[in-house]
């Protein structure tokens, strides 16, 4: 019952929050670019910005999977996409033998225009260091990476191991869309990711100035 009203106050706090701001959107082209292409997108963003991705998804009514954990928090973000249409896979893209892993093979083996998004330093850390599994899975699909950040005028910053950014009402956010990442020659995915994320992640902030 508790997970029940937390979802909800969730999705209403958040809608609110979505439709009271004002949005500046750069770089969606890349994303574009990336969509009219015959293979599948894997969007990375990281944990503690992840609600820009979010709104920039719901804003463009893009089909989209998801990755959650099915801890209680994870269940709750989960159950408050789908409300937006996001589709779910439930589970960690860092664990071998789980589902997650073997859905996110499944749906990039059926769909070559498939988006999954995931956190890539989620659920907990550390923070700004991309998982390696999702990253393995994507080269061998050729998928195309993409990343999303964003930023805004009002926001609090959670005391959390992910630097949490939570917009308020009646502000400007800020989103910013990384061009396409190429894995196909790249040795060290996680620094290599991690890095494109960081500077996508920077610029936004730098914009929002």
């Amino acid at each position: 019952m508790k997970a029940f009203l937390l979802q909800w106050i969730g999705y209403f706090v958040l809608s609110f929050i979505y439709k009271t701001n004002k949005f500046e959107i750069h770089g969606e082209e890349h994303f574009q670019k990336a969509k009219n292409e015959s293979r599948p997108i894997l969007l990375c963003v990281w944990h503690g910005r992840m609600l820009f991705p979010i709104f920039y998804v719901i804003k463009n009514k893009i089909k989209t999977w998801a990755l959650a954990s099915p801890h209680q928090d994870g269940a709750i973000m989960g159950n408050i996409l789908t409300k937006w249409g996001v589709k779910i896979i439930t589970g960690s893209s860092n664990k071998q033998s789980d589902n997650a892993i073997q859905n996110m093979h499944k749906i990039f083996e059926s769909d070559n225009q498939a988006i999954i998004a995931i956190t890539n330093d989620g659920p907990k850390g550390p923070r700004h260091e991309a998982k390696i599994r999702s990253l393995e899975i994507a080269k061998k699909y050729n998928a195309q990476i993409i990343t999303i950040s964003g930023d805004a005028t009002k926001k609090s910053i959670l005391n959390t191991w992910d630097k949490f950014y939570f917009p308020k009402p009646f502000g400007r956010i800020v989103i910013n869309i990384a061009p396409i990442y190429d894995l196909s020659q790249e040795k060290d995915l996680v620094s290599g990711v991690s890095k494109y994320m960081i500077e996508c992640e920077t610029l936004v902030s730098e914009k929002i100035k």
